[in-house]
């Protein structure tokens, strides 16, 4: 149930920006049984928040086990339905680490639920594919074959407009699911078969270009001219007290997109309570339902009304680097 929720909201935070979504091919298809999820990865952790929102079943993360040597965080991301998997240089103890992650993964793939994993295994704000880190599908598939679970890989590729600038637009790609099954073979899967099947279907459909999204005409977004004007006046200066902000404590990272998203995600509905409370307070509970209301409708339309930014420069990894962009 919980996350059902979580889900629910990410996907509806989303809206607000994200302002073209091209991921109508999700509604056409199911994961069939036990899977394994697989993408190209240019954007972070925004990709697994994305794939999250729109992927039918509940999926579990593989995520790079660094960020779990805090205990309290290690705690919360394992709420959030993350496992760590860890390099040699993250622990010495790294591949028992990774042997307990691996056990935990094949638990949620006999309960029928899917496990995501970027063969990629780093992100560079880039439109190209790296090559692949192979253990841990390797290790996936090995253990669901052991452990007679017909595993799916169900494959996606992802194109964003820009890695820096909201809103943006986005293409999601879904791809017919290999079954590896039909790769077994004197009583083994062909693991370096299915991962080159995998890469070579992700290949094909990718672009190192990034996602434009279709030209519309004004007359479309006219009726959100004024009530976008009015959300700019009224929360531009949230977003980009945030947008400064997280942009300094990223700089020269990959994670300036997913923390932004995050912390919007969170604080927005704080921000709309609170002044709707206490406009409440002073006159009255219909006029502070009145502000609830129609601050994120506002937002809304400032966000859709925006033109979307398309990156030019496509060659090198962006690093949240801002210095010749005014935004």
């Amino acid at each position: 149930m919980f996350y059902k929720i979580l889900r629910f909201f990410i996907r509806q935070g989303l809206h607000w920006y994200i302002s073209d979504l091209d991921a109508k091919d999700f509604d056409k298809h199911g994961l069939a049984g036990p899977s394994i999820i697989v993408s190209n990865h240019p954007n972070s952790l925004f990709d697994a928040l994305v794939l999250a929102a729109y992927s039918p079943g509940e999926i579990r993360y593989l995520v790079r086990g660094d960020l779990f040597r805090n205990p309290i965080i290690d705690i919360v991301l394992r709420k959030l339905y993350m496992l760590p998997i860890y390099k040699k240089s993250d622990d010495p103890e790294y591949a028992v680490k990774n042997d307990f992650t691996y056990d935990a993964c094949i638990r949620f793939l006999d309960e029928g639920k899917h496990i995501l994993i970027f063969p990629e295994g780093r992100s560079d704000n880039l439109w190209k594919l790296r090559p692949f880190m192979n253990g841990g599908i390797t290790m996936l598939l090995e253990r669901a074959y052991q452990s007679d679970i017909p595993l799916q890989i169900q494959p996606y590729v992802l194109n964003y407009s820009s890695f820096r600038f909201v809103p943006k637009a986005m293409g999601i790609n879904v791809l017919e699911a290999v079954d590896s099954t039909e790769f077994i073979e004197e009583r083994q899967v062909k693991t370096t078969i299915v991962i080159q099947e995998l890469r070579e279907r992700i290949l094909a459909n990718m672009t190192e270009l990034p996602f434009s999204p279709p030209e519309l005409e004004n007359k479309t977004k006219d009726w959100m001219r004024i009530p976008a004007l009015l959300g700019y006046y009224s929360h531009y200066w949230f977003y980009r007290l945030w947008r400064n902000y997280i942009r300094k404590k990223t700089e020269g990272t990959i994670f300036y997109d997913s923390i932004l998203f995050v912390a919007l995600f969170l604080s927005y509905p704080l921000l709309v309570f609170c002044v709707s409370w206490v406009l409440g307070l002073f006159l009255g509970f219909w006029s502070g339902l009145l502000i609830f209301l129609l601050l994120p409708a506002l937002s809304y339309c400032m966000v859709q009304y925006q033109p979307i930014k398309v990156e030019t420069v496509v060659g090198q990894a962006k690093a949240n680097n801002f210095e010749k962009v005014s935004r």
